[in-house]
């Protein structure tokens, strides 16, 4: 039986590496030290008898061909060790099946706590976990790096789609913002504004795709900032605008932290939806908890 040349923290490392993009935030996401990680990065290169980064400015580490490939083949082997893990931790909890839930495009999670504590009052034999994923859920799923994907709009893929409740995309500006006072605007107001989004490339149905693109007229700057969280505190901060879900600002809308607008005399209705692989009926036995409980929250999403 052959024996392997790295052990499983130098596929950790590398894998956090590539994720991260740093040396710092994958030190930081193994709880572990920048010298440790790059003792350890340099013994798998000194194993393997190649470079698996190319070290560029301001600290940014690019995968190699070589360094792909570990990548690749360590997301694949952690996934398998922590589905047995969870698979482990349940059995020994008397817990039959455990789901993880995440929510698609944005960084909000101030439904779970509430809503992991129904679950496991009313269904003893189901656990939640929860895992952050970007603005892809089919992949997610179709990669089984999650069961329950909580999703604005129609994402595409082979999932299936549970209709969960109707929010509104929003103008979200600083409370002091000229356009704070306003309750609708249009899309000639953002002319001059300094513009924050998530995503490189516009979705369909979306604000750019039904609101922006149709009047021609563009914000003076487009800034891209994938988590959303960091734009709510850059709008907040009073450095620009975003248009960004009523529900998933939440919280910030709430406590007054910032402040928000129609988008055009009709507003832009946004359907949410709970996506799950086909032919995975675990799930099912949460999805209705999970439409009623987010609709019966305080100040729910506009119906």
């Amino acid at each position: 039986m052959q024996t392997l040349k790295l052990d499983l923290r130098h596929y950790e490392t590398v894998a956090a590496i590539v994720e991260f993009g740093t040396m710092t935030e994958a030190a930081r996401h193994l709880s572990s030290s920048q010298s440790a990680l790059s003792h350890r990065l340099s013994e798998a290169e000194r194993r393997l008898g190649t470079v698996l980064f190319d070290r560029g400015q301001q600290r940014r580490l690019t995968p190699t061909r070589d360094g792909l490939a570990i990548h690749q083949a360590a997301t694949r082997v952690i996934d398998d060790l922590l589905r047995t893990e969870a698979s482990i931790r349940s059995s020994v909890n008397d817990a039959t099946t455990i789901l993880r839930i995440a929510v698609g495009s944005y960084d909000c999670f101030h439904w779970f706590p509430g809503f992991l504590a129904s679950v496991r009052s009313q269904h003893p034999s189901i656990d939640l976990e929860l895992v952050v994923v970007g603005d892809e859920p089919g992949a997610a799923l179709a990669s089984h790096q999650v069961d329950i994907v909580i999703a604005p709009g129609t994402p595409e893929g082979d999932i299936a789609l549970h209709p969960l409740f109707e929010d509104e995309l929003v103008l979200v500006t600083s409370p002091d913002h000229p356009l704070a006072a306003r309750t609708s605007i249009d899309a000639d107001d953002l002319a001059q504004e300094t513009y924050f989004t998530y995503s490189a490339l516009p979705s369909p149905g979306f604000e750019y795709d039904r609101f922006i693109r149709p009047s021609h007229v563009y914000p003076q700057l487009v800034t891209i900032v994938r988590q959303t969280s960091a734009i709510t505190e850059l709008v907040a901060a009073g450095t620009g605008v975003a248009i960004l879900s009523r529900w998933a600002l939440h919280p910030s809308i709430s406590s007054g932290r910032v402040a928000t607008a129609a988008c055009g005399p009709e507003g832009l209705p946004l359907q949410w939806h709970a996506a799950v692989r086909r032919n995975d009926d675990r799930p099912l036995a949460v999805l209705e908890d999970l439409s009623r409980y987010l609709q019966e929250q305080p100040n729910p999403p506009s119906q």
